[in-house]
C-alpha cells in the first residue's frame, strides 16, 4: 500500500475511533442534545412490576414494548425506577449490607438491554434508583441512616452499574430517590438546609419515618458524587414532590436541593443536582399556590433547567387537559414533562391510550426546544 493511501487510512481510523456519541447536556437553564435545545416529551413507567423489573430474572420484554409505542406516539424520554425499596435489588446480607446488585448476576445487563432499546427507538432514559414517598424495607432505610451500608451500595452495586452503562446515549440522567420528602421528619433546625418546618407545612413526612434532612441529603448526595466519579456526562436530577422543595422564590418554598445544600451534607464538592424535577398534583380541584402549571419557569428563581416530572389531567385543577398540561410545560420555560403513569394504576393516573395520544401534542415543534430527536 502507497504511504499516501496508508496515511489516509490511518486519518479515516483515527475519527471514527474519536467520534462520542450525543449525551444530554446542560446550558444555562436549558436542556441540549447534539447541540440542539431540547424538551424531554415522555412519561413515568415509573414500573411493570414494582421493584422487580430489573435483576433476578425480573426484565420482561414488556418494557421494551412500551419504549416501542411511547417512541412511535411521539415521546422521546421515560423515567423508570429501579431498586425502588430494595425487596429484590440491590442484594443485602444478613447484616445489611449490600453485596451485589442482585443474586443471579443480570441487573446490570438488564439496564444495558433497557438502555439499548431505548437508542433503538430515539428515547433517553432517567433512572430513578429509589423511592422515599412509600418506604417500608428497612434493609433499605437503613443506607439512609448508616453510611457504611451506604457505602457497601456504592461499591458492590452502583458503581458497577455505572461502569456498565457509563456513556450510553440513552442514559439522560441518574435520580437518587424520588421523592424524599415523604420520609423526611419535619422540624426547625438552625441549619438552613436542615430546617424542614416549612415543607412541613405543605404536607412533607407523610410516611412517618422521621429521617433528618440532614442524612437525606448525605443519602442522596453520595450518590451523586458516585455516579459522577464514573461517568461525569451522566446528568444528576432529583424528582421532588412539588415545587415546594426546590426553590426559594416564595414563602411557603425552600431549596434544599441547592448545590450548597448537598456539598455540605455529602461532605463533597461535586454531589449538586445538574436539573431541578417538581411532581404536581391539584389539591382537590386547584393547583397548590405556586405549582408548576401556574407559573413560569423562570418564577422560581433557579439557575437550572426545571422539569415537571409528574402529572396527570385525572389529578389536574379543573378543565385542564393532559395535551394542554404538555403545552404549558412546553411554552412556559420548562425543560421537560412526564406524564404519570404507563402503568395506568391508581387514582392519578391517565389512561395508557390518554398518555399516548398527549405525546404527540408537540410533534414537530423546535419554537420552545426540538422534541423530535435522534439518540445516538
Amino acid at each position: 500500500m502507497a504511504a499516501n493511501a496508508k496515511l489516509l487510512l490511518f486519518l479515516c481510523l483515527t475519527l471514527v475511533g474519536s467520534t462520542t456519541a450525543a449525551r444530554l447536556q446542560v446550558s444555562g437553564t436549558n436542556l441540549v442534545y447534539n447541540g440542539e435545545k431540547v424538551f424531554l416529551n415522555g412519561v413515568n413507567y415509573a414500573w411493570n412490576n414494582y421493584g422487580y423489573d430489573f435483576g433476578n430474572g425480573g426484565y420482561s420484554g414488556t418494557l421494551e414494548q412500551w419504549l416501542r409505542d411511547i417512541g412511535a406516539a411521539g415521546g422521546n424520554s421515560v423515567r423508570v425506577w429501579v431498586h425502588v425499596e430494595g425487596y429484590s435489588t440491590p442484594e443485602f446480607n444478613s447484616d445489611g449490607y449490600v453485596v451485589g446488585c442482585d443474586r443471579t448476576g443480570q441487573f446490570e445487563d438488564d439496564v444495558l438491554r433497557f438502555l439499548n432499546a431505548a437508542k433503538d427507538n430515539n428515547i433517553l432514559v432517567v433512572l430513578v434508583l429509589w423511592n422515599g414517598a412509600y418506604l417500608t424495607n428497612q434493609p433499605a432505610i437503613n443506607l439512609i441512616w448508616d453510611d457504611s451500608k451506604l457505602n457497601s451500595y456504592i461499591d458492590n452495586c452502583l458503581n458497577r452499574l455505572m461502569h456498565k452503562i457509563k456513556g450510553h446515549p440513552a442514559l439522560g440522567a441518574v435520580e437518587a430517590v424520588n421523592e424524599p420528602e415523604g420520609s423526611v421528619k419535619v422540624e426547625g433546625n438552625s441549619e438552613y438546609c436542615y430546617d424542614t418546618s416549612i415543607i412541613g407545612q405543605s404536607g412533607a413526612g407523610w410516611t412517618g419515618k422521621n429521617i433528618p434532612m440532614e442524612r437525606y441529603l448525605r443519602f442522596i448526595g453520595r450518590q451523586n458524587e458516585a455516579v459522577r466519579a464514573v461517568d461525569p456526562e451522566t446528568l444528576i436530577t432529583l424528582g421532588s414532590w412539588g415545587q415546594f422543595a426546590q426553590s426559594d422564590a416564595f414563602g411557603n418554598t425552600r431549596n434544599h436541593y441547592r448545590d450548597e445544600c448537598l456539598n455540605k451534607a455529602a461532605g463533597g464538592g461535586n454531589a449538586g443536582l445538574d436539573f431541578y424535577q417538581m411532581h404536581t398534583y391539584a389539591w382537590g380541584s386547584s393547583w397548590s399556590p405556586n405549582a408548576p402549571f401556574t407559573v413560569d419557569a423562570w418564577n422560581y428563581n433557579l439557575d437550572k433547567p426545571i422539569v415537571i416530572g409528574e402529572y396527570a389531567s385525572v389529578c389536574a385543577q379543573s378543565g385542564d387537559s393532559l395535551p394542554g398540561l404538555f403545552r404549558y410545560a412546553y411554552e412556559h420555560g420548562y425543560s421537560g414533562g412526564w406524564s404519570w403513569h404507563y402503568l395506568a394504576s391508581g387514582e392519578c393516573s391517565d389512561t395508557r391510550q390518554a398518555q399516548l395520544d398527549a405525546l404527540g401534542t408537540l410533534a414537530g415543534r423546535t419554537d420552545h426546544g426540538k422534541v423530535d430527536i435522534v439518540v445516538g
